[in-house]
């Protein structure tokens, strides 16, 4: 009996052991796939056939934002048909003027043409409430690039007009210009040179080098030469202000003309006052050239004696 009791207590030890290492082991590990192991072809993005998505996406929207201008146009349009004849009893513009009594006479890509209590007048959409500029469809580069083209038309159109005119009154296309009887500016090097002390001299403006002291032909001529200088430096100013009148009473008789409601009618009496100041003008210019003329002449013979006199 104590031999069986002996060799049951090791089994029951054993028992009591054996689950307590089934809890300590470690628990195997999840093995990964192998590193050259490639994943399916369907989880792989295909970049061609998204970048394709991304463009018909976008081409779609550019066709129904196309769509949807072509519809805001054509409602516009519309709009603007069907205000022609349209009443209101008073319109204020964004710089506080009000219009009463109003009829629109038509609309157009810059603004609203109307009728009112005192005549009639042309309202700019940026001047117009924004229910008027939604519903006729205000767009302002389309809306500037009208009124240039409007004002380069209307200039074209008084140019003509002018041409025409003066033409018919026997006048040149435009009022004529005389060059300046100033000589053209001439850049000379610059040279340097020693300080002299000289004593100053006082003369007339234009007056003539002095003549040799003996040579008794040239210093009457050197003398005319002063003369006419100074009759030149004289009466150039009197023939340009002369010449201004003419211009400025010739632009006064062609005012008005080829603008919105202008007269179309030249001013002919103006016409024949800047015609007879034209004259005078033109006569004062004959006696500077004649003068210039006689300057000329006088100088080759001054050269010509001086040359002579060499020789001797």
């Amino acid at each position: 009996m104590r031999l069986a009791i002996a060799c049951l207590i090791p089994c029951l030890n054993l028992l009591q052991v054996a689950p307590a290492q089934d809890d300590s082991q470690p628990k195997p590990a999840l093995v990964d796939p192998a590193p050259d192991q490639e994943p399916d072809a369907d989880e792989v993005p295909d970049e061609e056939e998204s970048a394709g998505e991304e463009l018909a996406a976008l081409e779609e929207a550019a066709k129904k934002a196309a769509e949807e201008e072509q519809v805001r146009l054509a409602k516009a349009a519309t709009e603007r048909e069907g205000a022609v004849g349209e009443k209101h009893a008073s319109l204020t513009t964004g710089k506080g003027r009000t219009y009463k009594k109003v009829v629109i006479k038509g609309v157009d890509e810059v603004g609203v043409k109307i009728a009112h209590e005192y005549g009639t007048a042309r309202i700019k959409f940026e001047e117009l409430p924004e229910e008027f500029q939604t519903r006729f469809g205000y767009d302002p580069s389309r809306a500037q690039e009208v009124l240039s083209r409007e004002k380069d038309l209307e200039a074209a159109r008084a140019r003509a007009s002018i041409a025409a005119l003066r033409a018919n009154a026997g006048l040149p296309p435009s009022a004529p210009t005389r060059p300046s009887a100033t000589k053209p500016r001439t850049t000379k090097p610059k040279v340097t040179k020693p300080k002299t002390t000289r004593p100053e001299t006082t003369e007339p403006i234009g007056a003539a080098p002095s003549a040799p002291s003996d040579n008794v032909q040239v210093q009457p001529m050197m003398a005319r030469i002063a003369e006419l200088e100074q009759v030149i430096a004289k009466l150039r100013p009197e023939a340009k202000a002369l010449d201004d009148k003419a211009s400025e009473i010739e632009d006064d008789a062609f005012k008005g003309i080829g603008g919105a409601g202008g007269d179309p009618k030249v001013s002919q009496k103006k016409l024949a006052e800047a015609k007879s100041w034209r004259n005078k003008a033109e006569g004062v210019y004959t006696k500077i050239n004649t003068a210039r003329s006689e300057i000329s002449q006088l100088k080759r013979k001054i050269k010509l004696i001086e040359r002579n006199s060499k020789k001797k």
